[in-house]
């Protein structure tokens, strides 16, 4: 993953002048402090959106981050809407004065910035408790904890040799024409393509994509995979081939060796007025600045950087070859971009 040093001094920079100017002084703790109040607490509560993990995946997570606190902390998940319901939702209810149902809700930036500018976003002191600016948003409201791949993944029996896409343009061969699948929302083919190709040749790409190659536009992005998996289509794109465990039951499906990949950057952050503020934080801080956070989200999510080794992340998109778009670009310009996408595909 890239991020230039030009990038990690802007975002030290905006962050520092957000935590002198807006958060109260009992706001600011160390990790130490941060602990002591989580393990009071005892307990954080994270929407997961549609996903559905395995029911062992939010024990995996509390007996982690108990053993690495020292601290009895429950993790459960939250399952309910699509996000740009529940963004919807967190908004209103804050706006209603309504205690929000859960403490801490992983996001694109686009998402976060919505409900931080309604005001039903906690400020933490991120870089108190030892957060890397660069992980932090510009606005200082959450902190980058994982990215997904925007892959492109093909049927391995369909799929051989010289014809496996290495580059996004290689999915415009005419062969390919009513055999690609995509999800059914903008902003994926947005992160799919801009971060490779840049914004006006990502346009073109998706356009070409929809009306000379009859791209069919799937609801739910991960049956994508699911859809080339059994042979529906030869290719699809949206999230890595094992993204649901097909690779791991042995289903024929692979991702395709881009020489670049576009990444949707995930951040976390807490609730105003949640139940478990403290536990939110650390949870936070467990997922994007520690070994044993990184290697739980791998392990009982599926989730990880591209950095990670051993994880598909990195399979597909390490050695720079994941691509993520600057958080200042993510927070002004990802919304509208996706919109565009919206469009061209029909939506």
């Amino acid at each position: 993953m890239h991020i230039s040093g030009k990038l990690i001094t802007s975002v030290a920079a905006m962050a520092a002048v957000v935590f002198a100017a807006a958060l109260p002084a009992n706001a600011q703790m160390t990790l130490d402090e941060l602990v002591n109040k989580a393990g009071e607490e005892g307990k954080v509560d994270m929407n997961t959106s549609t996903t559905r993990y395995a029911a062992t995946a939010a024990p995996g997570l509390s007996k982690a981050i108990s053993e690495k606190f020292g601290i009895d902390l429950e993790i459960e998940f939250v399952n309910s809407s699509p996000v740009p319901v529940i963004a919807g939702q967190v908004i209103e209810e804050h706006k209603a004065g309504i205690k929000p149902s859960f403490d801490v809700f992983p996001l694109p930036l686009s998402f976060t910035k919505r409900i931080g500018e309604a005001g039903a976003i906690q400020k933490v002191d991120w870089t108190g408790i030892g957060v890397a600016p660069d992980l932090i948003d510009p606005n200082g409201n959450a902190v980058w904890i994982h990215t997904i791949a925007r892959a492109v993944v093909y049927n391995s029996n369909i799929v051989t040799g010289e014809d496996i896409p290495t580059k996004l343009d290689d999915l415009l061969d005419p062969k390919w024409k009513g055999k690609i699948a995509g999800p059914g929302f903008g902003d994926a083919y947005g992160m799919i393509s801009v971060p490779v190709l840049g914004e006006e040749k990502g346009k073109e790409w998706v356009k070409a994509l929809y009306e000379d190659q009859d791209l069919a536009v799937i609801r739910s992005m991960t049956d994508v995979p699911n859809r080339v998996a059994n042979g529906e289509f030869a290719i699809g794109m949206g999230v890595p081939a094992n993204y649901s465990g097909l690779v791991t039951k042995g289903a024929p499906i692979a991702n395709a060796p881009l020489e670049k990949v576009g990444g949707q950057p995930y951040y976390m952050f807490v609730l105003e007025n949640a139940a478990h503020p403290n536990a939110g934080a650390l949870l936070a801080y467990f997922f994007c600045c520690t070994e044993e956070g990184r290697q739980a989200q791998l392990k009982h999510m599926g989730a990880a950087m591209f950095d990670v080794e051993g994880s598909e992340h990195n399979a597909v998109g390490g050695g720079d070859r994941g691509q993520v778009p600057t958080p200042e670009w993510q927070l002004n310009d990802q919304g509208r971009v996706a919109r565009e996408m919206d469009a061209l595909i029909g939506r």
